[in-house]
């Protein structure tokens, strides 16, 4: 069974660590294929609420573990940056993990973060709600680019006028972008005038004029929104 990893917590008191055994021995069991196990530490009212935002209940969320697929189907692994607040009989657990889904001719790897609910009934502590969504990382393999073209992108551009300008600049033969106070990130090249951000889903297109300068870019969300970013300077 994995530990999980906390945060700012180095010493947990009693509650907490037994908080986080349930948690691990849920864990262990829904990733077992082993239904009598995982449903003592579920509470019979248990809300679950996807990534996806479907409201599930006990009953069915237990068919996955039910069903007996495989385990190399869907299983998560490494729990860690964990907080645990404990609140008399009720717990929150907050923490980070990464779920694997194996197909034919590849494999989905996801990075999650989850808040749990815990009640303690008759000296055991059971699940009683859970949250969770994807945590943005894009897997997306850069493009080979002539670095001299960056130059064409690099200046300053406004999201929104009260917004923090957003600086983008050449560095060391590579393409960054920094808003605010915000650490530097690295766009990556998609091909053309198309770029990504590691920790984005979306698209940023950069518009030209008729003269082939450029005068801002799009942005485009992994669901189809789009914003068209201004260059100012």
């Amino acid at each position: 069974m994995a530990a999980i990893h906390t945060s700012d917590q180095p010493k947990l008191s009693q509650a907490e660590e037994e908080v986080l055994s349930a948690r691990n021995a849920g864990t262990e069991a829904s990733n077992n294929r082993d239904p009598e196990a995982w449903s003592p530490y579920i509470a019979d009212d248990c809300i679950f609420s996807t990534d996806a935002g479907s409201r599930l209940n006990k009953a069915e969320v237990s068919r996955v573990v039910v069903a007996k697929f495989p385990h190399d189907y869907d299983y998560s692994v490494d729990p860690r940056d964990a907080v645990v607040h404990v609140y008399g009989d009720a717990a929150v657990l907050n923490l980070r993990f990464t779920v694997h889904e194996k197909f034919t001719d590849g494999e989905i790897v996801t990075e999650m973060r989850a808040t749990e609910t815990y009640v303690r009934r008759n000296g055991s502590w059971v699940l009683v709600a859970r949250q969770w969504g994807k945590i943005p990382v894009n897997h997306r393999k850069p493009a080979a680019v002539d670095a001299h073209r960056y130059q064409d992108y690099a200046g300053q551009y406004e999201w929104r006028p009260l917004d923090d300008v957003e600086n983008i600049l050449v560095k060391d033969g590579r393409l960054w972008t920094k808003s605010g106070k915000d650490a530097p990130e690295e766009i990556f090249s998609m091909g053309g005038d198309a770029f990504f951000l590691e920790g984005e889903l979306g698209t940023n297109t950069f518009v030209r004029d008729g003269q082939g300068r450029v005068t801002g870019y799009i942005f485009r969300d992994a669901d189809g929104p789009e914003v068209h970013v201004k260059k100012i300077r």
